[in-house]
C-alpha cells in the first residue's frame, strides 16, 4: 500500500538514498530542502515514475506557522501524511568541534528547535488521523571515532525525545521509534575495506559490511509493520552495534 512520507533534512545524499529506497516501493515523498539546485538534480537522477510521486519542498522554517505551512502543502500534495522521517543531519561532530567549536553549542539546540517544529507540526496532522509513524534514522555512536559522520549528542538526544513521544503518542496509535544503523560499506575500496572487517571481528568473525542501500530495508519494515505493534525502541542494525541486555 502507497504510504505518504516526508522527509526532512534531504540535502544529504543519506536521506537521499532513504527517498530512493521508498520511492522504488511505490510511496509518495515529500522531501525538504534548503538547496534547490541539489534537489532538483536529485529528482533529475530518478526514473520517470520515482520523479512523477517526488515532491520537493523548500525553506528553512523559523517558528511553528512556517513548519505548518509546509507541512500543509505536503498534506495536500501528498494526498495525506503517514510517516515524517527526520532525515539524518550528518553532523560530523568530531570535525565541528576541530574547526568551529564555540558553534556547536549553538547548532545543536537549534537543531532539535527545527525537530521540535516538525513534530508539532506533523503530530497534531496525525493525531487527528489517529494513525502515523515517526521514525529518527541515526549512524551509531562509535562509528564516531571511525570518521564516519555521526553525532553522539543529537543521537542521545533523538533517542530520549523518541522515547518521550512514543508514551504521549501512544493513545493515538502513533508509532515513534529509532533506527540505528552500524557499520556500512561507504565506498571502500578492496583493501580498505578487508582492513575494516579485521578490526571489526571484535564484533564476531568474518563481519560483513553492507551497502548502505542494503541496510536501508530495515526501514521498509518499520514504515510496514502495523500499527501500535513497534513504538519506543531504538531498532539496531549492522555490525558495531552494542548488544543491549
Amino acid at each position: 500500500m502507497s504510504k505518504a512520507i516526508f522527509i526532512t533534512n534531504g540535502d544529504h545524499a543519506f536521506n537521499q538514498s532513504i527517498a530512493s529506497r521508498e520511492l522504488a516501493g511505490g510511496h509518495r515523498i515529500g522531501l525538504h530542502c534548503t538547496n534547490q539546485v541539489q534537489a532538483e538534480a536529485y529528482r533529475n537522477s530518478l526514473g520517470e515514475g520515482a520523479a512523477e510521486r517526488l515532491h520537493l519542498f523548500y525553506g528553512v522554517p523559523a517558528d511553528e506557522a512556517g513548519a505548518s505551512s509546509v507541512i500543509e502543502d505536503a498534506v495536500a500534495k501528498l494526498g495525506g501524511l503517514d510517516v515524517l522521517i527526520h532525515g539524518n543531519e550528518m553532523l560530523d561532530e568530531d570535525q565541528l568541534f576541530e574547526q568551529a567549536k564555540d558553534e556547536l553549542g549553538s547548532l545543536i539546540p537549534s537543531l532539535f528547535q527545527r525537530i521540535f517544529l516538525w513534530n508539532r507540526s506533523a503530530i497534531g496532522y496525525m493525531i487527528k488521523q489517529k494513525s502515523g509513524k515517526v521514525i529518527f534514522p541515526v549512524i551509531y555512536d562509535t562509528l564516531y571515532y571511525d570518521h564516519y559522520p555521526c553525532s553522539p549528542i543529537l543521537n542521545h538526544g533523538k533517542i530520549s525525545l523518541m522515547k518521550c513521544l512514543s508514551r504521549e503518542c501512544s493513545a493515538f496509535r502513533i508509532d515513534v521509534n529509532v533506527v540505528s544503523f552500524g557499520y556500512y560499506d561507504a565506498g571502500f575500496d578492496k583493501a580498505e575495506k578487508k582492513e575494516k572487517q579485521r578490526g571489526l571481528e571484535i564484533y564476531g568473525l568474518k563481519p560483513v559490511l553492507k551497502s548502505l542501500d542494503d541496510m536501508l530495508e530495515v526501514l521498509d519494515f518499520v514504515i510496514g509493520a502495523p500499527g501500535s505493534l513497534i513504538g519506543g525502541q531504538n531498532i539496531e542494525i549492522g555490525v558495531g552495534v552494542e548488544t543491549n541486555l
